[in-house]
């Protein structure tokens, strides 16, 4: 039988804009169309520098006429400084209501078909004290809640086991999906480097946005050199060691949790892992390509 497992989001964080210009003003700025945004689609998208490189992820919900932030929390203090920053005159008004709100993460084995069936990829069912939502990025990763501190939600739902955070990092990891800010470098990676096309997170035809003219570029010319790329080890590793191949270092750990964790791996490597033609220093790593992505041709 499914177990469905309940874990607080306690790394996350709630921003929340509102007014009449805030839909608009998100659409100038972020990676995904905003015109796709309702009360029953979510999105995942991105706040970039000009140069293109990566800021901010988040998820984005629209309840009772504002629009919702899902963000990493350690760095939610220079999202708001950096939306403030691009506000201008316009009727926005962004605030941290992370003190009014819960976040939890509901996955497990067939999650979908135990909670709702009518919730598919980035669906919302809202109700009065609380928001449901398929994850928008991977429909394997679950569902996530975003509940009024008052909300007595829980009921609503069949019975799940309680875990710990760590419990939903694991299960993140083992799809292969990076985070913001521990997995993606602010001002150091590239969105598609981090497999942003392939979780829904950037629009190619949305128009103009912060960062836009270099991530299409990126798209239709240039070759990308790197790719985000998950392992399996059971041994020792932490967060910043390097993994060799052949004395040479090919990638530095960017997340771990036995035995998943996650790397930034160059692809001519990638190509001569694959082939079996290098070995992999700690041995017994070993680099796997999320199932989601399908890696070009021209990269391979």
């Amino acid at each position: 039988m499914s177990e469905l497992r309940l874990s607080p989001l306690e790394n996350r964080s709630l921003l929340r804009l509102s007014g009449r210009d805030a839909k608009g003003f998100l659409q100038n700025l972020v990676t995904n169309d905003l015109e796709v945004l309702s009360d029953t689609q979510a999105l995942y998208s991105a706040l970039l520098t000009p140069q293109g490189k990566f800021l901010h992820d988040f998820i984005l919900l629209q309840w009772e006429n504002n629009i919702f932030l899902d963000c990493l929390g350690e760095r939610r203090a220079d999202l708001i400084r950096r939306l403030t920053m691009y506000k201008l005159r316009a009727d926005v008004t962004i605030e941290d209501v992370t003190a009014d709100y819960r976040l939890f993460a509901i996955f497990g084995n067939d999650t979908a078909s135990l909670i709702s069936p009518s919730l598919s990829e980035g669906n919302v069912k809202a109700h009065e004290d609380h928001l449901l939502y398929s994850d928008p990025r991977l429909a394997n990763l679950g569902h996530r809640v975003i509940a009024k501190r008052t909300a007595n939600w829980k009921d609503q739902y069949p019975a799940f086991k309680a875990v710990e955070p760590v419990s939903y990092i694991k299960h993140r990891l083992s799809l292969g999906v990076p985070e913001g800010g521990i997995d993606i470098t602010p001002e150091k990676n590239f969105l598609l480097e981090a497999n942003f096309e392939e979780l829904q997170g950037v629009s190619f035809s949305k128009g103009c946005y912060v960062g836009q003219e270099l991530t299409a570029r990126t798209k239709h010319r240039a070759k990308i050199k790197k790719r985000l790329f998950q392992f399996i080890f059971e041994g020792p590793l932490s967060v910043g060691d390097a993994i060799s191949s052949k004395g040479k270092e090919i990638a530095v750990v960017t997340s771990f949790e036995a035995p998943y964790g996650l790397a930034f791996i160059r692809l001519s490597d990638w190509q001569k892992i694959n082939a079996n033609e290098a070995p992999i220093s700690p041995e017994g790593l070993v680099i796997t390509k999320p199932e989601y992505v399908e890696l070009p041709r021209e990269e391979s």
